[in-house]
């Protein structure tokens, strides 16, 4: 919806220029989902770098003498500190230069003050993948993602982080959960991998087919704006009427009903007030002519 935006509204537009940006943006999953992992790893790894401030102090207090790195030790952190493939895709993307060391000692310095960390650090389970797991959960979901300045930083560097950070969330908790014996890094392979080659190929089409489809898309719904100004409506509402009549008619394996409630929980989250109820109506009736001239065909079980 926000590249048919931006490409409608820009003069001379070039459609593959916009299918690339389209590109990048769905890829940008990825990087937010790397980075999130660096974070975590980074956190962890300052445990080594306070362990030296304190040894070369002068006078150092019983807190200084008694320093608990097991945190280091944290499977979790070993598999980010080791996996080949997690390293490649960091250096290959050069997610490191969105690491601010300022940032990663202050979001330490928080996180080695909470009672989780200080229960796990004194709780004399060495090498228990399940505890590793837990405060590497706990440092996730409840400490990071509950903290302002990391949510800041993490909008700074991605503009598209809270359009994904659904699928990033689901993405990081499952390499958590899953990691037994090695990382479970599902970005070359596997889950996050499919998930986003079908994304892409999604977006590529809906965008183009969008695009295509205009003046078809228009001659329908102009019929049904009898108590509507045509030129007053809100060009995201009249995209959006566009996108999900594109899938009506070309994407036979979405049920109408996915594509109607997906398309009002846009309109809800992006367009006007009144907009929802507006496109809510529109695609009802628009459903029930397409369905009625068998203009709407769909494939697959339970949908036929």
């Amino acid at each position: 919806m926000q590249t048919i935006y931006a490409f409608e509204c820009a003069s001379n537009a070039q459609k593959k220029t916009y299918e690339n940006y389209l590109e990048q943006s769905i890829h940008g999953v990825k990087s937010q989902y790397l980075y999130i992992l660096l974070v975590i790893r980074e956190i962890a790894n300052f445990v080594e770098k306070d362990a030296q401030i304190k040894a070369k102090k002068f006078i150092k207090s019983t807190t200084d003498k008694n320093f608990n790195t097991k945190f280091l030790s944290n499977t979790f952190i070993q598999y980010l500190n080791h996996d080949e493939e997690f390293l490649k895709e960091i250096k290959q993307l050069n997610i490191q230069q969105f690491i601010n060391e300022e940032e990663i000692r202050d979001l330490y310095k928080i996180f080695i003050e909470t009672p989780e960390y200080n229960n796990y650090i004194n709780n004399n389970l060495e090498f228990n993948n399940e505890e590793d797991k837990k405060i590497i959960s706990f440092l996730f979901e409840k400490f990071l993602l509950e903290n302002e300045d990391f949510l800041a930083a993490i909008e700074e560097h991605f503009i598209n982080w809270n359009d994904d950070a659904t699928l990033v969330v689901d993405a990081v908790q499952d390499a958590i959960k899953k990691s037994k014996n090695e990382l479970a890094f599902h970005l070359e392979k596997q889950k996050i991998k499919s998930k986003i080659e079908e994304l892409s190929l999604f977006g590529r089409d809906l965008f183009v087919k969008t695009i295509e489809s205009k003046d078809e898309c228009l001659q329908i719904i102009e019929p049904k704006l009898k108590n509507w100004d045509k030129d007053r409506l809100a060009t995201i509402d009249v995209i959006i009427l566009r996108m999900s009549i594109t899938e009506f008619l070309e994407f036979p394996s979405i049920p109408t009903k996915v594509t109607i409630n997906e398309y009002l929980d846009i309109a809800k989250e992006y367009s006007t007030p009144k907009s929802k109820d507006f496109i809510n109506g529109i695609l009802d009736k628009t459903m029930q002519e397409l369905l009625g001239n068998g203009k709407i065909k769909k494939l697959g079980r339970g949908l036929v």
